[in-house]
């Protein structure tokens, strides 16, 4: 029997591939590991990934929890019990139903949910018992769901899913992988093909689009190609700042810190970067919008510091130009003397964040979708391999991540959360620059793709439902 569905599905697959439907072709670098949920790495990895699974959430053009497969949850009134009952019905794509088993087995196999308790109810049900009260729990449900028995059995490169596309086909040469086919019976959607075709590097993709070889690409730098329009979005879930080391005896004045933060044109220094850092919890319904993050004073007094500073960068010729702007406005409204520390981007985790060795760093930083900043920002990560890399350590930020980790309830997390935010505006650990740009080149040929909330690189494909393909004819 199981030979026989093997079959079925490679036919069925093969049909799906070959049929003539409009098609979306996107340019990326590298080769592709595993799409499976838990094993998925690199960024093209997960995000095909996330477009062939399904979560019992997921995150919606404006950034919010909804459900997916989830029909119903509830939470005990202690915050530790999460029972949740998927749809009945749901489908993987050889045909059998989605169980509790699956979510049961997804939870072991998924980092984030190691320390979950998971029992199941009933065939449609499971109920996840939490060692300590974490609000942010269901933001981790948003991992794709796997079938049982998915590492050990499925082609980690073709496996069965549950989104509306599959994959369908893998093209190679030799043990080399081009080209990796998704297609989609939905019938409500007009593109129902995403190719990816697989490149050594940029300066190939660029020279594919010129050629018409692909429909779309992402650049880290503006480009200029004729018949491609740019959908620039910015990688929410990245911040770039400036942090100052705290254990270091030049920053321990806070004045120091913010005369240093009140000479710099944020706006100005990352015009075609990104959008504005607004403070430690960006662009959120959680974001205290009447704390003044950007404390640039065009008027400040010129004043001699008369003390040298390192700033040390990701070695990036977009960091390097940046690193020289600053150093001139430091040298030139306050007299210090700047030195600018190139370290080599694969080695600045090991050589430079892990042994807290900076005085002044510039470096992105991931965050999650939730509000709870306890890793990045609690004094009990100060040392590595805590996030806490500038050592801030004040007991009113400290109470306030913790009281915001441990509240289920959003208007009091509210409260938490703006004691926290106003805690560091005032303190100034870091001056906060940026959330970068990712340019998104999409042929002219294109239309319908709009405006969205972009937390990470994936959520380009967000609205891709509207999406059409223009007749070239």
């Amino acid at each position: 029997m199981e030979i026989l569905k093997n079959i079925f599905l490679a036919i069925y697959s093969i049909i799906l591939a070959i049929t003539p439907t409009p098609k979306y072709t996107e340019g990326i670098t590298g080769q592709p590991e595993s799409f499976l949920p838990s094993k998925a790495k690199s960024q093209n990895d997960r995000m095909i990934s996330g477009l062939i699974y399904r979560g019992l959430f997921k995150y919606d053009i404006y950034g919010s929890t909804v459900p997916d497969l989830a029909e119903t949850w509830s939470v005990s009134p202690d915050g530790l019990i999460y029972t949740i009952k998927i749809k009945d019905n749901q489908k993987w794509t050889d045909g059998t139903r989605i169980t509790a088993d699956d979510l049961i087995y997804t939870s072991f196999k998924v980092q984030d949910l190691s320390g979950v308790a998971t029992d199941k109810v009933d065939d449609l049900t499971v109920r996840y018992t939490l060692p300590n009260k974490y609000a942010p729990f269901l933001s981790l449900l948003t991992v794709g769901v796997m079938p049982q028995e998915a590492e050990e059995k499925m082609n980690s490169l073709k496996p069965i899913s549950s989104g509306d596309f599959r994959v369908v086909r893998i093209k190679r040469t030799g043990n080399i992988i081009r080209q990796v086919v998704l297609a989609s019976t939905n019938k409500d959607i007009d593109i129902k093909k995403i190719v990816f075709r697989y490149y050594s590097n940029d300066e190939e993709i660029l020279t594919a689009a010129r050629l018409g070889e692909i429909d779309g690409f992402t650049s880290l730098n503006p480009l200029k190609v004729e018949s491609f329009n740019d959908y620039r979005f910015p990688l929410q879930g990245i911040y770039y700042g400036l942090y100052f080391n705290l254990r270091n005896d030049k920053f321990t004045e806070q004045e120091v810190r913010q005369k240093m933060e009140k000479v710099l044109p944020i706006e100005k220094l990352i015009t075609d970067r990104g959008v504005a850092v607004q403070g430690p919890i960006s662009r959120s319904v959680f974001t205290d919008r009447s704390l003044i993050i950007d404390k640039y004073d065009e008027d400040f007094p010129e004043e001699l510091m008369n003390i040298e500073v390192s700033l040390t960068i990701p070695d990036l010729p977009a960091h390097k130009e940046l690193a020289e702007k600053i150093k001139d406005y430091w040298e030139d409204k306050l007299g210090i003397a700047v030195s600018i520390n190139r370290v080599d981007s694969s080695k600045i985790l090991k050589d430079v964040i892990e042994p807290r060795n900076f005085e002044i760093l510039l470096y992105g930083q991931e965050v999650g979708r939730d509000p709870d900043r306890y890793v990045l920002w609690h004094s009990a990560q100060k040392d590595s391999p805590g996030l806490n890399i500038s050592g801030f350590d004040q007991v009113r930020a400290d109470r306030a991540l913790e009281e915001g980790r441990n509240e289920l309830n959003e208007e009091k997390r509210l409260i938490h959360y703006n004691e926290f935010q106003k805690v560091v505006v005032e303190q100034t650990p870091v001056i906060f620059l940026y959330h970068p740009y990712i340019f998104y080149y999409i042929s002219s040929y294109i239309d319908g793709v709009g405006d969205k909330y972009t937390f990470t690189y994936s959520d380009r494909f967000l609205d891709f439902n509207n999406w059409t393909r223009l007749s070239t004819n």
